[in-house]
Order: C-alpha cells, then structure tokens, then sequence
C-alpha cells in the first residue's frame, strides 16, 4: 500500500516477475516432494542418529544420507574427507612435497551439504544448544 510502482500492473515486468515468483514456488513444492519421498526411504536409525546431532533437522540429515549413503562404509574420517573430495591434494616433484587446497575429486554436492551441516552445528554450538 505504501509503495509507488514504476510500472503498470499490466506491464511485462510485472507478468515476468509473477511467472518468475510461481516457478520458485513450484521449485519449492517440487522439493518438498522430493524431501517426504527421501524420508520414505531413509533407513530410519540412521536418519534418528544424525537428527540427535544439535543443529541437524530432517532436511539436512536427508541430504546427508543422500550425498554419502552408508556412512559406517568408511572405517575412518580420512576415507569420508577423500569420499567428497575435502582430502587435501599433494603435488610431489623431486625433493619438493607440497600440500596444496582441497582435492575435490568428489561430489560438489556432498561437499556443500557437509559444509552447511558444520555451519548448523556451529551455529547451534553458539546459540548453546548443545549437550556437554
């Protein structure tokens, strides 16, 4: 009510953007589906596991079991951090051994979710919703 528009209701800006605003709301339904779909199939104990971590919810531990599957697969970290590429990449030549950034020789994806799930850990760390 308060805002002055530059265009007419009628103009093409404003059919683009609600063509634009209802296929971000049809993304959105589309993930949800997909989300109700993931937890059909999610082994459930993993899925209560990871969702007892502080900061993990339902989406995020979906996401989690999607991008690296069985995680008792891996018998140490390393083998997780080399699985999505997070491993750091060693260039050797001669005497010289350097230790560069991240290999990446995963998934992109596996390594955003593993990065935004850190990121709610920490921040429900900070906001003291964590068991000592």
């Amino acid at each position: 009510k308060l805002a002055c528009p530059a265009v007419k209701k009628s103009s093409a800006h404003i059919r683009g953007l609600e063509m634009a605003i209802n296929n971000i709301l049809s993304a959105e339904e589309t993930c949800q589906t997909a989300l109700k779909e993931m937890a059909k199939l999610a082994p459930k104990r993993d899925l209560e596991i990871l969702k007892s971590i502080p900061g993990i919810a339902e989406n995020t531990a979906l996401r989690i079991i999607s991008e690296l599957g069985d995680i008792r697969r891996f018998n140490n970290p390393n083998q997780l951090n080399a699985f999505v590429g997070v491993d750091p990449q060693v260039y050797e030549s001669g005497n010289l051994t350097a230790h560069l950034s991240i290999s990446k020789r995963g998934t992109a994806i596996g390594r955003k979710v593993l990065y935004l799930a850190i990121n709610q850990i920490q921040s429900a760390k900070k906001a003291g919703n964590l068991c000592h």
